[in-house]
């Protein structure tokens, strides 16, 4: 492959104390607590929205909070836990596991405890790039949105890209897919259903319960399962 060189600089943005690339749990966690410590903060997101697979990524439920008895958790973790059960009147308020997930209203709830501290948000944003001086410390990020390329500078990157892109990209070293065939876990594919009969759903069969009876046996047979 042949290479090619920019006869154009790229321009540099504001420096900041901390950036935070990619704009997921963990991401929104970490730019939160980072703009309440008074660090000048500036978060950068590849989509149009806060929440990865949570809001994007339609996942449906959040998965168990507790060890069956209370919450486990600490923090901005359950802030953002109880805010969205606020929101959703059906469920129990002492709910702690496996609670429904409405992935818009959680939007709005990352939106909130990110930017009420005073970090900064930057949508539609695509990691780059990463430059390092010769000792291998991350120096730049270079992003690509509407406003072009644009270099960013910070004290201080957290990576929450979910691939370890910056760490990646940076010459950290690790390790991909399983150790010895090197498979990768598959895609879940998650989705929305309108129109659904609720009575029956909460009455009827569970397809994926313990009971012999369920309809997900003969659907099996039948080999029309998906």
């Amino acid at each position: 492959m042949g290479s090619y060189r920019m006869n154009s600089e790229i321009p540099l943005q504001d420096s900041w104390d901390v950036i935070v690339v990619g704009g997921g749990p963990a991401g929104c966690t970490a730019a939160a607590a980072a703009a309440r410590e008074g660090a000048r903060t500036l978060l950068v997101e590849a989509t149009g929205s806060l929440g990865g697979m949570g809001t994007s990524g339609l996942v449906p439920a959040w998965c168990p909070f507790s060890d069956l008895e209370q919450i486990i958790y600490r923090g901005l973790a359950v802030k953002v836990f109880e805010s969205l059960k606020a929101q959703m009147p059906h469920v129990r308020k002492d709910a702690m596991d496996w609670v429904p997930i409405d992935p818009e209203k959680l939007k709005v709830i990352y939106d909130d405890l990110v930017r009420e501290p005073g970090a900064v948000v930057q949508f539609m944003t695509q990691l780059g790039a990463v430059d390092t001086d010769d000792n291998g410390k991350v120096t730049a990020l270079i992003t690509a949105s509407k406003n072009g390329l644009q270099a960013l500078q910070a004290k201080v990157y957290i990576d929450c890209t979910g691939d370890a892109d910056v760490a990646a990209w940076a010459g950290a070293e690790y390790l991909k897919g399983d150790t010895q065939t090197g498979e990768l876990m598959p895609a879940t594919h998650c989705f929305t259903l309108g129109n659904v009969d609720e009575y029956a759903y909460l009455n009827g069969p569970l397809l994926h319960s313990n009971n012999k009876t369920s309809p997900i046996y003969d659907i099996l047979k039948s080999g029309r399962y998906p």
